[in-house]
């Protein structure tokens, strides 16, 4: 007669053999406690308690905590949709720079992410120009379609190009290419970061 087993004793049989890599459990735990710091470094601003945290810690625990909070803190230097964007970079630069191998890994940071600074200023800046020769192009055609609908409905009706579907098309289109461009360039420097840290 065959002998019925629970499923615990099934998943006990199964897992017998499996081995724990205490090495990775650790990795893991200390990747994610970097990330949860850089997140709290990213609400708080205070870069003295990351320094703190970092100085606890040595060898491979040091640097695995390194791992989890630069990929955060990377990870949060996006293209800026607005100058307040611009302060969060100042923050994850000085968040950063407390990971900088040495001084002159330190000094090689400021001023790439002072670059960075610049590029997105840049970046914001051909983004209105951008809209604003967009709206200037669309100003006589929408003055177009306003005649037509006063003519088709016999009331003055006021249009804006926000309202205008092609529009909004056309701008997204011209800020995907634009995005694109500068999402290289933010690469290609996020790259040079992480081999300062």
């Amino acid at each position: 007669m065959s002998k019925i087993r629970s499923a615990l004793e099934v998943a006990l049989e199964r897992s017998a053999d499996v081995k724990v890599d205490r090495k990775a459990v650790s990795e893991e735990k200390f990747v994610r406690r970097g990330k949860t710091s850089a997140g709290r470094f990213l609400s708080d601003g205070d870069d003295d308690a990351v320094g703190r945290e970092i100085k606890t810690l040595s060898g491979e625990e040091r640097g695995w905590f390194k791992k989890g909070l630069s990929a955060n803190l990377l990870a949060n230097i996006i293209l800026p949709r607005s100058e307040e964007d611009l302060e969060r970079l100042d923050l994850i630069g000085r968040g950063l720079k407390r990971m900088a191998k040495d001084a002159g890994a330190a000094r090689n940071l400021e001023y790439l992410m002072n670059r960075y600074g610049e590029v997105f200023r840049q970046y914001l800046d051909t983004i209105r120009n951008l809209e604003s020769q967009l709206r200037a192009q669309w100003d006589g055609r929408l003055r177009q379609k306003e005649e037509q609908l006063r003519q088709q409905i016999g009331q003055t009706v006021s249009l804006t190009v926000e309202q205008d579907p092609e529009f909004r098309k056309v701008l997204s289109e011209k800020l995907a290419e634009l995005d694109s461009q500068y999402s290289e360039i933010l690469d290609r420097g996020k790259a040079e970061l992480r081999k300062l840290l």
